[in-house]
């Protein structure tokens, strides 16, 4: 089994700090060294096997890495940038679900479902990404029992998020809603304040299931109560817990 302590590459037998220079490269170390890399748990000859004639591409802000209510074989690894994962509804509205980054190892339902997505995912930023053969990943699912175990947590975790998504957009009021995703962008996604929003102001209305007109007003009267403090695509959180107050009362 691989060492946590040198992470050595599969592929390409080149030290993880390397990886990032390194095109044909793909090991542990290009995943979360926390409780959300399901790939810990394989053995060396098994992850080799997984990665191996993998592909590595990169994609242009706009452009989509996965369409929606489409066959696709492979499962992805966010190597470097942002991408939105969103739901394609009636009229053109859409539902931005999660965003994801560096190193978030995105399986959706398809695994289990006929290979077909049921969601769309395009690049925000540049994104650099592998493409992993899902058939592989199937493989090792019907052979390591710890492997299947993890990979079942991994989906039980998405579809609660999704759960609690639903909830979220169903119970709360506008700026209940508009309070999660300001937390969820700082906490979860930037992980600072001030963070620069490489979103458009519709994106962040599609991820509050509001109109665009909506979310700007709400994020207005947020900046005139001081809780937020907004320059440009900058955002910085000024009164945290005041915002956590209307989240939690929706």
């Amino acid at each position: 089994m691989l060492k946590e302590a040198d992470f050595e590459c599969v592929k390409c037998e080149k030290l993880s700090v390397d990886c990032e220079k390194t095109q044909d490269c793909c090991c542990k170390a290009c995943f979360r060294s926390d409780d959300t890399n399901i790939l810990k748990t394989l053995e060396s000859q098994e992850l080799e096997y997984l990665v191996d004639e993998k592909q590595q591409i990169s994609y242009k802000p706009g452009e989509t890495i996965i369409k929606q209510n489409t066959s696709s074989t492979y499962v992805i690894c966010i190597r470097k940038g942002l991408a939105k994962v969103y739901v394609e509804g009636i009229k053109g509205k859409n539902l931005i679900v999660r965003l994801i980054s560096n190193l978030d190892f995105v399986t959706g339902g398809d695994l289990f479902n006929g290979n077909i997505q049921n969601f769309t995912i395009s690049a925000i930023t540049p994104v650099t990404c592998c493409l992993i053969n899902a058939s592989k990943l199937s493989q090792l699912f019907s052979e390591n029992n710890r492997f299947a175990v993890a990979l079942l947590r991994h989906h039980t975790k998405q579809n609660n998020a999704l759960l609690n998504k639903l909830v979220v957009l169903t119970q709360k009021y506008m700026p209940g809603r508009v309070a999660d995703t300001l937390l969820y962008l700082k906490n979860d996604v930037f992980k600072t304040n001030p963070f620069t929003v490489p979103l458009t102001r519709q994106d962040m209305a599609d991820m509050s299931n509001m109109t665009k007109e909506s979310l700007v007003r709400i994020l207005q009267q947020f900046k005139s109560s001081g809780l937020i403090k907004t320059q440009g695509n900058t955002i910085e959180i000024l009164d945290e817990s005041s915002l956590q107050e209307i989240s939690k009362n929706g």
